[in-house]
C-alpha cells in the first residue's frame, strides 16, 4: 500500500514538472507589443476618358497626295456614347457607340465644317479634356454622309474608319480587309495539319466576302498620335 502511494506521488511530480517545462518554453509576449501594420498598395489613379473610351485622341493619316492630315476624336458632352470626328475630308461628323470599348456606327447625317487646328486647340485648353458639344450654331458643310463604321484597334493603336458601307451588325470589322487579314493569320496559326486545308478554304471564302463588302465606301486607317509628355516614364 505504501509502495503504491509512493508511486502515485512520483507520477504526479513528473507530470507537474513536464507541464511547467512546456509553459516555460513558450516565448513571452511583451505587454507593450504592437503588431506591425501591413503596408497597403497605393491607390490606382483615376480613370481618364481615353482609358474608358480608347478611340478618343489625335490621329494622323496620309491622303492621296501624300500630305499628312490631322484628325481629332472627341467625346460628346451630353452623350458619352457619341464621338465627334474632326478633320476628315467629308467634314466633321459623329458616330454612335455600338459595342465596347471602341466599335462605333456612323449614322446618316449632314456633316459639319471641320474646325481649324487653332480652334480645336483653344477649345481643348479651355475645357481641359476631350469633350465636344453639338450646339445650335453649328456650321453645316452641306455634305450628306452615308452609314459607316469606326473601330479602334488597341493592338496596333490605329483607328479604322469606313464611310459609305452599311454597318454590319453581326461583324462590324468585316468591312476592313486589314483587320480580316489579322484574324485569318491568327486562326491559321492555331490550325493543325488535319484541319489546315479546311480552315484555309473557309477563311478564303470569308475573306472574299469581306473584300466584296470593303469595295463599298471608302476606308481610312488613322495612326494614333501618342503624347510623349503624358506617357509614363520607363524605369531602367
Amino acid at each position: 500500500m505504501k509502495k503504491n502511494y509512493l508511486l502515485m506521488i512520483a507520477f504526479s511530480v513528473s507530470v507537474t514538472t513536464a507541464s511547467v517545462a512546456q509553459v516555460a518554453s513558450s516565448p513571452e509576449v511583451p505587454r507593450n507589443y504592437k503588431p506591425q501594420v501591413k503596408e497597403l498598395l497605393p491607390m490606382p489613379g483615376a480613370l481618364t476618358d481615353e482609358m474608358i473610351f480608347p478611340a478618343l485622341g489625335r490621329y494622323e493619316y496620309a491622303d492621296s497626295e501624300g500630305e499628312v492630315v490631322q484628325v481629332t476624336v472627341t467625346r460628346d458632352n451630353e452623350n458619352k456614347g457619341v464621338i465627334w470626328i474632326n478633320g476628315m475630308p467629308q467634314g466633321k461628323f459623329k458616330a454612335d457607340l455600338k459595342a465596347s470599348p471602341a466599335t462605333y456606327k456612323i449614322p446618316v447625317q449632314k456633316t459639319l465644317q471641320n474646325e481649324l487646328k487653332e480652334e480645336v486647340t483653344e477649345e481643348h485648353a479651355a475645357a481641359g479634356d476631350a469633350v465636344e458639344t453639338a450646339h445650335s450654331k453649328a456650321r453645316y458643310s452641306g455634305k450628306s454622309l452615308n452609314e459607316g463604321t469606326v473601330i479602334f484597334d488597341s493592338a496596333s493603336n490605329k483607328l479604322y474608319v469606313n464611310i459609305g458601307a452599311r454597318f454590319n451588325e453581326e461583324d462590324p470589322a468585316a468591312v476592313f480587309p486589314e483587320i480580316a487579314e489579322i484574324d485569318d493569320t491568327e486562326v491559321a496559326a492555331m490550325t493543325t495539319d488535319s484541319s489546315e486545308v479546311m480552315a484555309t478554304a473557309k477563311h478564303a471564302d470569308k475573306k472574299d466576302k469581306k473584300n466584296k463588302i470593303a469595295e463599298k465606301g471608302a476606308n481610312y486607317i488613322l495612326a494614333k498620335v501618342v503624347d510623349l509628355a503624358a506617357a509614363p516614364a520607363v524605369k531602367r
